[in-house]
Parts: C-alpha cells; sequence; structure tokens
C-alpha cells in the first residue's frame, strides 16, 4: 500500500516539500509494514489490555497549595503589559 503524501499534506493543509515527502513516505511504509507483522500474530489467547502500568486512578486531589500560590501582584511583575490587573497579549484570533 502506498501512502501519497502530498495528498495527506494537502487534506491537513500542511506545506511538505519533495524531499520531506519521500522521508515521510518510507516513515509510512515502514509502519504499514511493521502493522501488517503485528497482524500476523496470533493472538487467540490473549484477553485486550487497554492499561499496561499497572496503575489506578493516579489523580490527585485538586487542592490549593497555599505554600506555592502567587498574589496578582506577583504574577504580573514581569509582565510587558498589564491592564486592570491582567496581562495583555497581541491579538492571536483572525478571521477568516
Amino acid at each position: 500500500m502506498k501512502v501519497d503524501v502530498q495528498y495527506l499534506a494537502k487534506i491537513i493543509k500542511m506545506p511538505v516539500k519533495e524531499a520531506e515527502a519521500k522521508q515521510l513516505q518510507a516513515g509510512f511504509a515502514k509502519t504499514i509494514e511493521t502493522v501488517k507483522l503485528l497482524n500476523q500474530l496470533d493472538t487467540t489467547n490473549i484477553s485486550p489490555n487497554f492499561q499496561v502500568s499497572g496503575l489506578t486512578n493516579i489523580f490527585r486531589e485538586d487542592k490549593i497549595d497555599k505554600k506555592r500560590i502567587l498574589t496578582q501582584a506577583q504574577a504580573l511583575a514581569n509582565a510587558k503589559t498589564t491592564y486592570q490587573g491582567y496581562f495583555v497579549v497581541s491579538a492571536i484570533l483572525h478571521e477568516t
């Protein structure tokens, strides 16, 4: 199976030079061959496993660590521009 890198690049709107396309094509081909090899494995007596680390509930309680909290003044101390207690940054949204 040959992957059309330029077609994929067009879909995701990512410019890809010809040399990059050749590298990506080789990488995709290697990945596809690896998947084909894995598909040949007999997994008849193997149960599905979605968690491999053995960890359970690795989340911590969401609480404020008052020893590490900054005041608003401390947080804004090195800001280039502020306005009424907030950071001021350049606009990053564009109309299309």
